[in-house]
């Protein structure tokens, strides 16, 4: 469990519920410092760290050693049984490496009566990041007469590891056997793979007039180290043959505005189908200047995106953007749709991809609707929302002394709808997270913007459905 010396003496001490053994500390592994003082404490009392880290021991004042509870090491002038001496003394230093997880007591044998005690709780490391499995879209609707849903699900905030979960159909208002066809089974995804997967429900038309029936679809047991996003639960309505009239729904951006850092070198800019799924349906994008030009700032795209029949959810398209070495304010690119074919109609149109320079920020300057967040400012964060009625607007920022956390409201300043802070987790995981909780169903999009290279993370959530939580502890590779 441990390697030890004030020369990296090996403490190799086998006895019959402890195995201290020599193990390589892996290449990632972080140092650590814990004080022995003359006031009779350690410090820091507790500590917590990853596999394969090392900590040193230092006598920095007074008569003490350090002795573990279980027995399994005794150190001062170097270790018992390892060259060395445990025995108290004044003005020694000793290296432990710990290599097996666990929770370790320890204490000084002159002073413990005294409190002087402490515990080094050892971690799995924690870099990598399995993901969530979620379906693409909490409700679909198909007429009888299409044969089936086509139900996607998607693996989001990581793709560490090979995953899998189960799906299963239950009754609703539909019954199985002859409304749809019961369905069941296991979708899986390869470590590195965070693409969609998806699973047919066979419908049973029938020659019967009847109300529109509903199907529960659940997804459940992920494996891997997966866990589930929401939605973790879908409805399928099945629309009657004879009085159902076509819903092919509304697309739309996500969000009328879109933020990304120069450096980034693509930017994902992504369009919803809501309000229906019958037929198949398209609508074309295209970009344009705004105060960014294309070929210096960006480069000009456009295309056609589209759907299936039965098939709701979003769909994207990159905007390439050009970094430079020139110092300039943040430009901006028109985004546009148009031309929805297959009876869509056209939600959010129009947006903007706001381009944040990063060749000589000086870090996140908060206004009424900009929060800044570390106490350097170093990371900006935005929100837009929109509601059923389609009324859009900024979030608003609350004052709030926290330097790592903030909140915004939406509809009024004494409700605050989103809570949100970024945390250095470099000497964790080599990331800066971010974590945000939203008490709203309100369609929104979050920008976290690290305002020292101009990459961003954006989280949306969904119109119409409970916020869920975010846990991205993997948000920026950006460390220090």
């Amino acid at each position: 469990m441990a390697n030890t010396g004030k020369t990296r003496l090996i403490l190799s001490a086998f006895c019959a519920v402890l195995a201290l053994c020599l193990m390589a500390a892996p290449g990632a592994a972080a140092e650590h410092t814990i004080e022995a003082r003359s006031n009779n404490t350690f410090f820091p009392a507790n500590l917590t760290i990853e596999v394969g880290d090392t900590v040193t021991f230092v006598n920095v004042g007074g008569f003490h050693n350090v002795a573990a509870n279980d027995g399994s090491f005794r150190c001062a002038n170097g270790c018992d049984g390892n060259g060395g001496s445990g025995a108290p003394g004044t003005g020694w230093s000793f290296n432990l490496t710990f290599n097996d997880p666990g929770t370790i007591g320890y204490h000084c044998q002159p002073h413990q009566a005294l409190g002087m005690t402490g515990t080094i709780t050892v971690q799995t490391a924690a870099n990598d990041e399995p993901g969530n499995l979620r379906f693409a879209t909490a409700s679909a609707s198909r007429l009888e007469s299409a044969g089936s849903f086509s139900v996607s699900v998607d693996r989001v905030g990581g793709d560490d590891g090979a995953v899998s979960v189960s799906y299963s159909t239950s009754n609703g208002s539909a019954l199985a056997g002859s409304d749809y066809t019961s369905t069941s089974g296991v979708l899986n995804w390869a470590s590195g793979d965070d693409g969609t997967r998806s699973f047919q429900v066979p419908i049973l038309d029938d020659a019967q007039t009847e109300n529109d029936e509903t199907i529960n679809v659940a997804l459940s047991n992920p494996t891997g180290g997966a866990g589930l996003a929401t939605p973790s639960n879908s409805t399928l309505t099945i629309g009657d043959d004879d009085d159902s009239a076509p819903a092919p729904g509304e697309l739309g951006f996500v969000s009328s505005q879109f933020n990304a850092g120069e450096a980034q070198g693509t930017h994902t800019v992504t369009v919803q189908r809501t309000g229906g799924t019958d037929g198949a349906v398209g609508v074309d994008y295209a970009t344009s200047d705004g105060s960014a030009l294309d070929g210096s700032d960006y480069t000009v795209v456009s295309g056609t995106l589209q759907w299936n029949d039965g098939e709701g959810g979003t769909k994207n398209f990159d905007v390439t953007l050009l970094d430079d070495d020139q110092a300039e304010n943040s430009e901006s690119v028109n985004l546009a749709l148009s031309n929805p074919s297959g009876g869509a109609t056209l939600g959010t149109s129009s947006a903007t991809l706001e381009i944040a320079d990063d060749d000589a920020s000086d870090g996140c300057i908060e206004d009424a609707t900009t929060l800044c967040l570390t106490a350097s400012n170093r990371f900006l964060v935005r929100v837009d929302w929109r509601t059923v009625q389609d009324d859009t607007g900024p979030g608003r920022v609350i004052p709030f002394a926290p330097v790592d956390t903030g909140l915004f409201w939406f509809f009024d300043a004494n409700n605050a709808e989103i809570l949100v802070k970024v945390l250095n987790g470099c000497a964790i995981t080599n990331h800066y997270w971010v974590f945000a909780a939203a008490s709203t169903d309100v369609e929104y999009t979050m920008t976290v913007t690290d305002t020292a290279n101009g990459l961003s993370q954006t989280y949306v959530n969904v119109l119409g459905e409970r916020a869920p939580a975010v846990t991205d502890t993997a948000a920026f590779a950006t460390c220090p």
